[in-house]
Parts: C-alpha cells; sequence; structure tokens
C-alpha cells in the first residue's frame, strides 16, 4: 500500500532497556540505527555502585531534530489533535525484514549502517557493497518478483505490473540514508531551492541502454510526465493548473533544470518527494508523451493524452541503472551488466536476475533452500526464520509505518470519540505487536498514539515531543486501562449488564475488518478483538479475501474499524503523516473523516480555538521554510 487522549498517572516512557527487550540483543543495532530520523547511539556511563565497584549504565541519546521552534509548534499542535481525537489509532511501528545472503557474495553485516536504505538490494550493488565472493559458484545475482515475467512492463504510469526488476533496470534521483536521515546524490548530483525556485543538476556522463545520453531533459521530462499524472508535487507547482507544467518545470541546459514553484514550500518536503523516483521517461520512448501534454489546449486533450500514456505497455525498456534488460518468459526475467553505467566498475558478476515467485511461501522456501540472493523486503515470521541457513542474513529496516485500527466516522457507534478512546484505553498495544511480530521482533507497539513515527530510537519522545510529552495520553501501552474506558463509555451513555456493554438494550458491537492475506496484520486483530471481547465488547475479526477488501470493502466504506497503515508509507518526516491522516483519499472517503475537530490546545501560539481543521495546519506546516 501503499503511518491519543486523557492522561496517564504512572505513564512509562520508552526507555533503552525497553528497546532492548523488544528487538532483542541480535536485532539491536539494526532495530536503532537511522529509525524514526536520527540514529539512537547506545553508550555507556560507570557509576560507583555497592562497594565502591564500578558498574555499567545503559542510555539513550537521540540526535535533536533539525527544525526551527515554530515547525516544531506545528508538528507537536497536530499531534495532539491527533492523540486527542483519534482520527487512527496506532497501533505498532514495523521494522521490515531484508535479506542477503554471505556464501557466494560479499555484503556488509546485517547491523551496518550501509543496509539502513530503501532497499539494499538496489544500492550495495551500485555502491560496491554487494560483490562476488573469491572463489564463489554462483556469478549471477538472483532474487524474485511477483508478477510474471513476460507478462510485466516498465511504464510506471500505466500502473500494473511494475516489475521488480525496475530496482536494477533504473536509477533513482537520490539516494536517502535512513541513519543519517539525509539525501544523498544520484542521478541528481545537485540541488538547492531558492524562494520559489528549485534548481537540480543532473549527473553528468550517463547514459541510456541504447547509448542515447542522459540529460536534464529526461529528468524534466520524468517529473512533468508525474505531474500530469496527479503526482503529489503538483500542489506545489500547479495547484490550480495543469497547464503551467510546461512552463514551471524546464531543462533549461544539458545538466540543469529549474522548477518553479507556485508557492514557498519547505525544501525537506520538497526533497522527499523526489527523492524516490525512477527515471524512466527516456526520451525515444515517453517524448511524444511528454509533448502531447505540454501542447494540450483543453483538459479534454490532456484528459486524452494522459489516457494514452497510462495504457502505454513497456515490455522490453530502455534503462539507465547498471544491468539492461536482457529477455524475460514466463519464470524469469534475466538482465546483463551494462558496462557504460558510471556504477559499472563497483560490480564484478555478469548477470542478474529476478524469479517468478507470487507468495511469500515461494520467496521464504526460496530463501530456505539457498535459490535467491536476497530480498528487498519479505515478512517472515519465526518458524521460517529458523530454517534459514547461516548463510542467510536479516537486516531490520525502519518503515516508519505500521498496523492501525481506521474508523468510519458515518458509523455509531465509532463516530463518538468517547467510544474511540475507549476502544484504545482497552487495546495493549504491546501483545499486539508481539503477536503480530510471531517473534521476528519487527514489530513495536506505539507508546503516544500521535502519528508521530519513530519508536524505535526514542525519536519520538526524545526529539519531536521534547518537553511536551507529559500533555500527551498513552492510552496504557502495555497495559488495559479498563477502568478508563469504562467511564468514557459510561459518558457516551452504556452500562454494563451481564458482561456486556449496551446502551438502549442493545449491545456495543465493534467488526474490524481487514485483508486475509496480511497474516500479520489478521494476528494483530484478532489480539485487539480478543482484548476487547474480555472487556465486555461484541468484537469480531471479519478478515476478507485480500483484493476484495482493498478493493471494495475498503474503498466503498463498507467497515465500521479496519485495517490499514496509519502513516505515510516510508516518509519519517511528520508533514506526511499527517498529509496522511488529514489530507489523503482515504482519510476523506474511507474513513469519512470530517474537516473540523474539536480539540484541546497545546499551544495557543498555534490556534485559539479549540475548534480545528487539521488539514489547514498541515497545509501550514508545508509551507514553513526552515
Amino acid at each position: 500500500m501503499t503511518e491519543k487522549d486523557d492522561r496517564t498517572t504512572g505513564q512509562t516512557t520508552l526507555t533503552r532497556r525497553r528497546i532492548v527487550q523488544a528487538l532483542g540483543a541480535t536485532g539491536l543495532t539494526a532495530g536503532l540505527a537511522g529509525c524514526g530520523g536520527q540514529q539512537a547511539v547506545q553508550t555507556t556511563t560507570e557509576s560507583s555502585g555497592n562497594g565502591g565497584e564500578s558498574t555499567q549504565t545503559e542510555t539513550a541519546t537521540t540526535t535533536p531534530v533539525s527544525v526551527d521552534s515554530e515547525t516544531k509548534r506545528k508538528i507537536q499542535e497536530l499531534a495532539y489533535i491527533t492523540n486527542q481525537t483519534l482520527p487512527v489509532l496506532p497501533l505498532q511501528e514495523k521494522l521490515a525484514q531484508s535479506f542477503q545472503t554471505t556464501d557466494d557474495w560479499n555484503v556488509p553485516s546485517k547491523d551496518s549502517q550501509k543496509t539502513q536504505l530503501y532497499w539494499p538490494t538496489e544500492w550495495l550493488p551500485r555502491s560496491g557493497d554487494w560483490t562476488q565472493a573469491d572463489g564463489a559458484d554462483d556469478s549471477r545475482l538472483t532474487f524474485a518478483q511477483w508478477a510474471v515475467p513476460k507478462d510485466s512492463q516498465y511504464n510506471p504510469w500505466n500502473g500494473k505490473n511494475f516489475a521488480e526488476a525496475r530496482r536494477l533496470l533504473f536509477d533513482r534521483f537520490m539516494r536517502f540514508n535512513l541513519a543519517e536521515q539525509s539525501h544523498e546524490p544520484y542521478v541528481i548530483q545537485e540541488w538547492g531551492l531558492e524562494d520559489d525556485t528549485l534548481t537540480l543538476s543532473v549527473r553528468e556522463g550517463q547514459t541510456w541502454h541504447n547509448g542515447d545520453d542522459l540529460t536534464a531533459t529526461d529528468v524534466a521530462n520524468q517529473i512533468k510526465l508525474d505531474l500530469y499524472n496527479g503526482g503529489s508535487l503538483g500542489q506545489f507547482i500547479a495547484p490550480e493548473d495543469q497547464s503551467m507544467i510546461s512552463e514551471r518545470v524546464v531543462a533549461t541546459d544539458e545538466t540543469t533544470v529549474e522548477i518553479t514553484l507556485a508557492k514557498v514550500a519547505n525544501e525537506e518536503i520538497i526533497l522527499a518527494y523526489l527523492q524516490p523516483k525512477y527515471l524512466v521517461a527516456h526520451e525515444g520512448t515517453y517524448g511524444e508523451y511528454v509533448t502531447k501534454l505540454d501542447e494540450a489546449e483543453s483538459e479534454d486533450a490532456r484528459s486524452k493524452a494522459l489516457a494514452e500514456l497510462t495504457s502505454l505497455t513497456v515490455p522490453e525498456p530502455v534503462g539507465n541503472g547498471p544491468f539492461q534488460f536482457e529477455n524475460a518468459d514466463t519464470q524469469r526475467t534475466l538482465l546483463t551488466q551494462y558496462e557504460d553505467h558510471p556504477d559499472a566498475g563497483q560490480i564484478n558478476y555478469p548477470e542478474a536476475e529476478y524469479l517468478y515467485m507470487p507468495s511469500n511461501q515461494k520467496r521464504w522456501n526460496a530463501l530456505i533452500n539457498e535459490q535467491t540472493d536476497g530480498s528487498a523486503t519479505l515478512f517472515m515470521p519465526n518458524n521460517k526464520l529458523n530454517q534459514l541457513p547461516d548463510s542467510v542474513q536479516v537486516s531490520l529496516i525502519p518503515r516508519h509505518w505500521g498496523l492501525g485500527l481506521v474508523f468510519n466516522f458515518e458509523k455509531e457507534p465509532v463516530n463518538d470519540v468517547r467510544v474511540r478512546k475507549a476502544i484504545a484505553h482497552v487495546v495493549n498495544r504491546e501483545s499486539v505487536a508481539l503477536n503480530s511480530g510471531a517473534g521476528t521482533n519487527s514489530k513495536i507497539a506505539c507508546t503516544y498514539p500521535s502519528g508521530l513515527t519513530g519508536e524505535f530510537n526514542g525519536q519520538i519522545e526524545g526529539a519531536w515531543l521534547e518537553e511536551v510529552a507529559d500533555e500527551f495520553e498513552t492510552y496504557g501501552r502495555g497495559s488495559a486501562q479498563t477502568d478508563k474506558a469504562a467511564s468514557l463509555l459510561q459518558d457516551a451513555g452504556y452500562e454494563k449488564q451481564n458482561g456486556t456493554w449496551k446502551k438502549d438494550g442493545e449491545a456495543l458491537t465493534i467488526p474490524i475488518k481487514g485483508p486475509a492475506g496480511f497474516s500479520d496484520w489478521v494476528a494483530g486483530a484478532q489480539t485487539v478483538v480478543s482484548q476487547l471481547q474480555q472487556f465486555g465488547i461484541e468484537a469480531e475479526a471479519v478478515m476478507k479475501d485480500t483484493s476484495t477488501y482493498w478493493g471494495k470493502d475498503y474503498t466503498n466504506a463498507d467497515f465500521v474499524v479496519g485495517l490499514q497503515g496509519w502513516a505515510n508509507y516510508n516518509q519519517s518526516y511528520p508533514y506526511f503523516h499527517y498529509k496522511w491522516i488529514f489530507g489523503s483519499w482515504d482519510a476523506k472517503n474511507a474513513w469519512n473523516l470530517p474537516e473540523e475537530f474539536e480539540s484541546p490546545i497545546l499551544h495557543d501560539q498555534v490556534r485559539e480555538s479549540q475548534s480545528v481543521v487539521p488539514a489547514d495546519l498541515v497545509t501550514d506546516l508545508s509551507t514553513t521554510t526552515e
């Protein structure tokens, strides 16, 4: 897919020791490095204890977030509104498992900061950190793909079967270092934002796989096609009129792109939208579509041109990455090294392949049986992890995202904030994370349901909510606060009769729908249901066929409580999470969130009224310059 209330007495903080317990010793470094925005660093201090003996005490340090005080207050205010109104209930954050084999390959250790990238399988080969070992039998790097190779295509605007081989076929604009939370140059070597002008400098000397020079025009075309197709940057470049795109995104020479913004914007947000883009827009393949869209004289003409673009299939792409397309059949996509790529000298094997494996089970078995050399990301339960050979290592990579409960605000009883709060007080999120993680140490419970991510390194408490964390409700991270829940339900008109909460003779019923194919989510939902049932709420888990849930139940808002990721996938900066929670299609159409909420005030410098439109604060945050 495609990332909060009263006060608790005796609430605990997210200590380093508790993180250690949650992750286990083997997962410590990988779990903590760079998660949530900054790296948590373990230090030791010596103190004189019993009999003057020297003892060591674990402490945690968290690098402060680099935002100005105004921006921080706005982020804290949005966190507080989320915490006090619970538009969603964040349950846990996720560490993704990424796999690398070490028998025939030299790769960094699983705890290395070099693995803290989205994703090791595409960045480590480019940086020379995934190489063939001396004397190795295997000279072909092997991964898996979901779609049938011969049915795969490489037009990202088509949206169908954009297969995993893209990771080595195309280069991204930039690299994002999770450990340092910094953007690093790649296709785009330099960038700068001054007032309303963003300037991008493109790497010189790179070519497409057919020998064409890679130029600023290609980068400009990529950005244009994304904008015409409704890309998120449009809100900053052409929010009202797409006819302005052609004059606001311009290649001024062979290596420079200038983008004129419609309004002053936060550079961190602009770069976060640009960084993950694959450069696919080869002039010979997509140039005619750019021309049609640029020259469209009406909305109808533009829609027609866009329809042609989105229906185009590209089974044999012209790429620009370190490997080029060779062929594809029903079982395999074969790539061969492109010797003119700038990073070709870092790679000492001639081929890479992607094997058709359309299920988690097939991928688990392929790693267990050493048929594949790794996986970008894959959830593997503990019973399968225990079957892996010693040559397969598992890196844990922060996702800034995780399982949450989303509420349909047009459905009773969850349209009542008191009911949502009662649910939050009953649910023991530590148990949910434990059961959902299935022994993998890849999930950790959210301490403050606030829309902020960074649970794995204390970034929320130690940085984003610095000096105000005590104002936030935890709702009982690792315990059921049944007295508080009961008080809220009684205030909402419910009473407990024969062990069941009822109102006007009707039992309080909470059905929770979700996708049956997401096994970790199912385990989490079943844990929530059990806890609610023990409290006297008639809850049930209604797990639907995965495609039916996403395609019908969820999109048609046919649920009372649903399962969904509660934060913006892959992003760490809080703006993206609040944009998701308060301004996404999902929030408006699936969750049916109201525009206005009633919430206590945290910072009177940010707002004066308890009536607040959170989406307006999100917009303000996007234009706050640091």
